[in-house]
C-alpha cells in the first residue's frame, strides 16, 4: 500500500498541482499580513486566526479539496493510462484506497500548512504573546473542520468517477460552498441535517465575542456539532465511500 501511495505522489510531482496549491495556501496569510500591516493593528491571535480560518474554510478549502480529489481520480482517464493501471496484479480496491489515502495526506498537510503560515505571518507583525494553548485550540478546531470536510469528500470523488472530468466536481464544490454560506447566514434549523454546512458550523460554534476586548475569542473545550450532526456526518462518509468503491470496482475502463 505504501508503494501505491508513493507512486501517486510521484505522478503528482510531475504536474503543476503542488505549485498551484502552494499559491492558494499562501494567499490568505499574505492578504491578512497586508491588511494588518497597513492598519498598524496589534494582532490578537484568536481574532487574527479566525479571519484566516474564515477565508480558508468558507471560500477556499471545499472547492480545493474537490479539485484535488477529481484530479487524482480522473487523471488515469485523462491521460489514457487506466488500462495500464488496472492491468496490474494489485486489486482495484487497493488502488482506490491508495488514492484516497493520498488525498487524506494532502488535505491534512494543507490544513497544517495553512495554520502554520498564518502564525508565521502574524509573528512578523506586532502581536500579543503566542501561547501553546492558542495553537492547540486552533489546531483542534481545524481538525474538527477537516473531519467534517472528509464526510462530504466521497461525494466529489463519486462525481469525478462518473463524469471522468474535473469540471463537475469543481461545480459541486462551488455550489455546496455557496449554499452552506447562505444556510449558515440564515441560521435555519435544517442546517443541523445538512453535512456540507458542518465545516462552517464548527467554525462559528467554536468562537464567541470577548466582551472585555470587543473582539472574538475561541471557546475552550467547545462542542462544535450536535450528536445528530456527528452521526449524519459519519453516515454520509460511509455511504459515499461504499458508493465510490462499488463504482470503482464495476466501472468500464474503455
Amino acid at each position: 500500500m505504501f508503494n501505491l501511495i508513493y507512486c501517486e505522489f510521484l505522478k503528482l510531482k510531475k504536474s503543476h498541482l503542488f505549485l498551484a496549491l502552494a499559491i492558494i495556501i499562501l494567499l490568505p496569510p499574505i492578504l491578512l499580513f497586508i491588511k494588518y500591516h497597513a492598519e498598524y493593528n496589534l494582532i490578537i491571535w484568536d481574532m487574527y486566526l479566525f479571519q484566516e480560518e474564515i477565508i480558508s474554510t468558507v471560500l477556499i478549502n471545499l472547492p480545493m479539496y474537490a479539485f484535488i480529489s477529481s484530479y487524482i481520480y480522473t487523471r488515469e482517464f485523462s491521460y489514457n493510462t487506466a488500462q495500464t493501471l488496472f492491468s496490474y496484479s494489485t486489486s482495484r480496491t487497493k488502488i482506490f484506497i491508495s488514492k484516497f489515502l493520498t488525498i487524506i495526506t494532502m488535505t491534512s498537510s494543507i490544513m497544517i500548512l495553512q495554520l502554520l503560515f498564518a502564525v508565521l505571518a502574524g509573528l512578523l507583525l506586532p502581536h500579543e504573546a503566542l501561547t501553546k494553548g492558542i495553537i492547540v485550540n486552533h489546531l483542534k478546531m481545524n481538525l474538527y473542520i477537516l473531519f467534517a470536510q472528509y464526510a462530504i469528500l466521497p461525494i466529489a470523488i463519486f462525481i469525478a468517477q462518473v463524469s471522468r472530468n474535473m469540471i463537475l466536481p469543481m461545480v459541486y464544490g462551488g455550489i455546496i460552498t455557496a449554499f452552506s454560506i447562505c444556510a449558515s447566514m440564515l441560521k435555519v434549523g435544517i442546517i443541523e441535517y445538512l453535512p456540507f454546512t458542518y465545516p462552517i458550523q464548527i467554525l462559528t460554534n467554536s468562537f464567541k465575542t470577548n466582551i472585555y476586548r470587543q473582539d472574538i475569542m475561541i471557546i475552550n473545550n467547545s462542542v462544535p456539532l450536535s450528536s445528530v450532526s456527528i452521526v449524519l456526518a459519519i453516515s454520509t462518509f460511509i455511504i459515499g465511500i461504499i458508493m465510490c468503491i462499488t463504482y470503482y470496482l464495476k466501472t468500464d475502463i474503455t
